[in-house]
């Protein structure tokens, strides 16, 4: 933040404990559920200024003292976007005096609207106090409410732009995550590669595309699926064979190979069916499954995770590199590398064998700790 005096207000990890109730007028009953926020970075500025970064952002706006949402068609708008961050800013004015149950309500009021902010471990929460307000008619000047960040869903004209743009030499990549983890995997040969290839994926998808174009020559990458599905419930695919949400093909030739990825970003409805794209691999390429790579996006989880323990059974190892990580790893991929005793691949680390790991153990990736605790993995 330019000139903006910036303070660490208390220690990483700080919670807010909401307890919401939920009342249904048809039956009469009441649901109580218990909603923990955690600030991973809790800060004081003189005045607050949204963060400049590769994510767009929206506000919602909230008068001084009060909790209700001003614009409350935004919120609702936010809940079909990728939500990768949530600023909470308030003015400590009067000083001294404590806001942190204005604060909870301030969260609520949000869960109602936006339940899309809380839904996934990889949005990061700040909770930023602006003290630059001296007295009652300053406060009308700064603002209070949200800042949502987001990662806009690109067209398809823009990303099939943006792909013959880096192809042709037009435009420099931004992003060298899969270029990196293949340079450092050299020994993989012949992999069964399954891709995520939704909406903001192209620029990890030019980066297979430009691998393949080498390996036009090399001849090792061969086998490729493509998932980008319609629906949010995903069909079972360990029982039967459905190509919905997913395209494939068999070449070395790299044309082929992009214009079926295109294809398969045009035609998409941008839900990410992991799971059901590998039992679809797994079925198409039967003698090629102990070489599956997954190519996954960090900001959105799997639709079908409900799907993982039939996958753990046939006991195939998945190696996962993880697009888009910038700090926070998304658990979800550690979950289906751990229970398939795969392995993953961030743009600068590799985390071989997770099936290795212990209940309890702490390991470390992208400067983050996290633990295996009962299958699942918490961030420390």
């Amino acid at each position: 933040m330019t000139k903006t005096k910036l303070y660490l207000l208390i220690k990483k990890g700080y919670y807010f404990q909401i307890f919401l109730c939920f009342f249904s007028l048809n039956i009469h009953s009441q649901t109580q559920m218990n909603l923990k926020i955690k600030f991973d970075d809790s800060l004081i500025v003189e005045k607050y200024e949204p963060l400049q970064n590769e994510f767009k952002y929206r506000s919602i706006r909230m008068e001084p003292g009060n909790y209700r949402i001003e614009n409350d068609a935004v919120p609702r708008i936010l809940n079909d976007e990728a939500i990768v961050g949530v600023d909470l800013i308030y003015t400590g004015y009067p000083e001294g005096e404590d806001l942190s149950e204005l604060n909870r309500k301030r969260i609520i009021e949000l869960y109602m609207s936006c339940p899309k902010a809380f839904n996934k471990q990889t949005i990061k929460w700040r909770l930023i106090k602006q003290t630059g307000v001296k007295n009652q008619a300053d406060l009308p000047n700064y603002f209070h409410g949200f800042i949502v960040y987001f990662r806009p869903l690109v067209p398809f004209s823009e990303e099939k732009k943006y792909i013959n743009d880096i192809i042709s030499g037009k435009e420099k990549l931004k992003d060298s995550t899969l270029l990196k983890v293949f340079s450092r995997k050299s020994r993989w040969k012949e992999m069964l590669c399954v891709a995520d290839v939704t909406g903001s994926m192209a620029p990890y998808t030019v980066q297979l595309m430009i691998w393949a174009k080498f390996n036009q020559r090399l001849k090792t990458f061969k086998q490729f699926v493509f998932f980008n599905d319609d629906e949010e419930r995903s069909n079972d695919q360990s029982t039967s064979l459905d190509s919905s949400g997913i395209w494939n093909i068999e070449t070395y030739n790299a044309e082929k190979i992009m214009n079926t990825a295109l294809t398969s970003m045009q035609k998409g409805g941008h839900f990410e069916n992991d799971i059901e794209a590998i039992f679809y691999a797994i079925k198409k390429y039967p003698n090629n499954i102990k070489n599956i790579l997954l190519i996954a996006d960090n900001w959105e989880d799997p639709c079908d995770m409900a799907l993982l323990p039939k996958l753990k059974a046939l006991k195939i190892p998945i190696s996962i590199i993880i697009c888009g990580v910038n700090s926070v790893i998304n658990t979800k991929y550690l979950e289906i590398a751990y229970a398939t005793n795969g392995s993953i691949h961030t743009i600068e680390e590799d985390l071989d064998e997770m099936g290795k790991l212990n209940e309890g153990q702490v390991f470390k990736i992208g400067g983050l700790k996290y633990r295996l605790v009962n299958n699942k993995f918490l961030k420390i």
